[in-house]
């Protein structure tokens, strides 16, 4: 067969992700087509192409969920438990990050990948207790938080990512880019929760983190570590583009939960006794 793309699949083809009630941008994300390379292409086409695919599904999703259009059109109305539930969730996921992290150091194929991002996880050590200062900060303590529940659509992405991160690593490191802010100057959260006066306790470490990722360039991680491979096969490519629908949406859900739930709920923590 010649150069080109063709289209990979249409949306009856892809069952939803999620039938809840509330903000559910599944269905807009699996009709969005899917155009993949023909013959094998260098990793840098690659990722290019993944990321213009990522960018066009945000447009659909992140970019109008309710959680992040609140939180830059109107911070001062968003209730002190979404903030606090947002720092929570992510806490629970790096918590966990060395669940999804630590499968793809070993990645085979690549010397300078596999040292790149080794370089990428002993940077990232230690980023959750950034937040538990955060959480110590409105009362809450490590052993609380250990012994409570995230949201599901946290441990899904989690469990994803985990997943990937063991028996599909390329399609995992096209996910760090989104997950450490690619292309983002301002951290939105951060700002919002400085323009609804929270506490300074609280916003200090949260704000440092993003900091951190911001100065140390993670949101960029991902193109470096696709300069590192030299040749993705057709197939390959077909894979991880299918798969990237899915790996938005389990992003989008993440933070739709976090404003469904915490929005309307007094209690912070979901004890494990209590359920």
């Amino acid at each position: 067969m010649g150069g080109g793309t063709r289209v990979l699949s249409s949306v009856n083809e892809r069952r939803p992700l999620y039938a809840d009630f509330g903000w559910n941008s599944t269905s807009q994300l699996y009709a969005e087509p899917i155009e993949v390379p023909r013959s094998p292409v260098t990793g840098r086409a690659l990722i290019l192409a993944v990321e213009d695919f990522q960018n066009r599904l945000s447009a659909r999703s992140l970019q109008q969920n309710p959680f992040w259009l609140a939180m830059v059109e109107q911070p001062r109305l968003v209730p002190e438990q979404v903030f606090y539930g947002m720092c929570i969730e992510n806490y629970h996921l790096l918590y966990r990050e060395s669940y999804f992290d630590a499968p793809a150091l070993s990645f085979a194929f690549s010397q300078t990948l596999r040292l790149k991002f080794n370089m990428f996880y002993c940077e990232e050590i230690g980023h959750d207790r950034l937040l538990l200062k955060a959480l110590n900060a409105i009362g809450l303590t490590e052993e609380a938080l250990f012994t409570s529940v995230p949201l599901r659509e946290t441990m899904a992405l989690c469990n994803a990512l985990s997943y990937w991160a063991r028996h599909d690593p390329i399609l995992f490191f096209t996910t760090l880019g989104p997950l450490e802010g690619r292309d983002v100057e301002v951290d939105s959260y951060v700002r919002a929760a400085r323009e609804k006066n929270l506490a300074d306790a609280f916003v200090s470490p949260i704000e440092a983190h993003a900091n951190i990722n911001k100065n140390s360039a993670h949101g960029l991680l991902t193109r470096e570590l696709f300069e590192s491979i030299d040749v993705v096969s057709s197939a390959d490519c077909a894979r991880v583009l299918q798969q990237t629908a899915l790996f938005v949406a389990l992003y989008d859900q993440f933070y739709a939960a976090i404003w469904q739930h915490y929005s309307h709920q007094r209690n912070l923590l979901r004890p494990l006794a209590d359920i």
